[in-house]
């Protein structure tokens, strides 16, 4: 299945030092209008969302794992397993950069390792994020409007397969189109 690119991201290097500071764009209105238009924020704590956000946990052994929607300036969490926040600033947020970048995982073996990510209040503080994958939900017009995600307070050295994250994250936009 080709994944279909956002139409109005900048496509920033992932390596790109200035990706730790989360900028609005002008395409995050449109995302915004996507994301009211999906009907997605009515599925918060959605038995089915969060039990493919359950699986992919236990299918990565990960403690933490979410599947948020970006609005505005705050992180959404539809479902999670490993915390019970519900909503999160966007400025610390791994998901809010994995969505630039719609259709590619973003793969953080190390966050403390990472300029990007390393002075994120999650890495410095609970839950202490040392490790993160996630992949954008993307609607059908090609907005990204959040990600499923895995994280530990381990780092993971050994090659990481989004694989299973890819298949859930599909899964997600077709619940999410229903």
């Amino acid at each position: 299945m080709q994944h279909q690119q956002s139409r109005h991201s900048v496509r920033p290097d992932w390596s790109d030092s200035n990706m730790r500071s989360i900028s609005v764009r002008e395409s995050d209105d449109e995302r915004d209008l996507a994301v009211h238009r999906s009907g997605v924020l009515k599925r918060i704590r959605d038995p089915e969302l969060a039990s493919v956000v359950a699986f992919t946990a236990a299918q990565y052994r990960s403690s933490l794992a979410g599947l948020s929607i970006i609005m505005g300036r705050r992180q959404i969490l539809l479902g999670a397993v490993g915390t019970d926040i519900q909503e999160t600033s966007i400025e610390d947020s791994f998901c809010a950069v994995t969505i630039q970048r719609p259709g590619e995982p973003l793969i953080v073996p190390d966050a403390t390792a990472d300029g990007r990510f390393a002075d994120f209040r999650t890495v410095t503080g609970q839950p202490y994020v040392r490790f993160y994958a996630g992949v954008s939900i993307v609607d059908r017009n090609g907005y990204a409007l959040g990600a499923l995600c895995i994280a530990d307070p381990t780092p993971r050295t050994d090659p990481f397969d989004p694989t299973v994250l890819l298949i859930r994250a599909r899964e997600i936009e077709r619940l999410v189109r229903s």
